[in-house]
């Protein structure tokens, strides 16, 4: 398949991560306070998606590099650092139902999305790079790739980063229902 396509293909995806992201965001935030959860239709399937998403960008970054060889700079290998483990054990804890996951996905996941702003910052500004990105390999401050006139690198890693922590705290929603329901049950059994 041709780079131009897959580039869209990228772009197309990281928009609609960030569309995903924000309906979930509204979804949280309009059904605070119910009793039932707002993510019930996400319920035993959250983490299998954030780990789909993890493996989705995984597999995007190994295609960029190893099958169109553009050189990843510093401040893309750090976000592979951050992503990279994520689509290893996301899918493992959606296996295995370990709820326990959520608070290394979440470190994770938001050291990532911290380095993917950073790293956006310095491609729509690209006077506050020092060069020390450069000093090892490309710069940081120049885009491979930049679709619809703002889908870069960085911003397709912080759109699949959002999405995973909307996800994981949709799964958290979800998990603290669940005690909270079943809480109320058994004390209005006992009574």
């Amino acid at each position: 398949m041709p780079f131009e396509t897959m580039r869209l293909f990228f772009a197309l995806g990281a928009v609609a991560a960030n569309v995903i992201a924000l309906a979930l965001l509204a979804i949280g935030i309009a059904g605070r306070g119910r009793e039932e959860s707002p993510f019930e239709f996400l319920r035993g399937v959250t983490l299998w998606i954030a780990g789909g998403v993890a493996i989705a960008a995984t597999a995007g970054s190994l295609y960029l590099s190893d099958i169109v060889n553009l050189i990843p700079c510093k401040l893309c290998w750090f976000q592979r650092i951050a992503m990279y483990p994520l689509a290893v054990i996301l899918p493992i804890a959606a296996f295995r139902r370990d709820a326990g996951i959520r608070i290394y996905a979440t470190v994770l996941a938001v050291a990532g999305a911290a380095v993917a702003v950073w790293h956006r910052t310095l491609q729509v500004f690209p006077g506050l790079d020092t060069g020390a990105c450069s000093a090892v390999g490309p710069p940081c401050s120049t885009p491979y790739i930049k679709e619809f006139g703002f889908v870069t690198i960085p911003y397709m890693a912080l759109s699949a980063f959002a999405l995973i922590l909307v996800l994981l705290w949709a799964d958290r929603v979800n998990s603290l229902r669940t005690v909270t329901t079943s809480d109320r049950d058994t004390s209005s059994s006992n009574h």
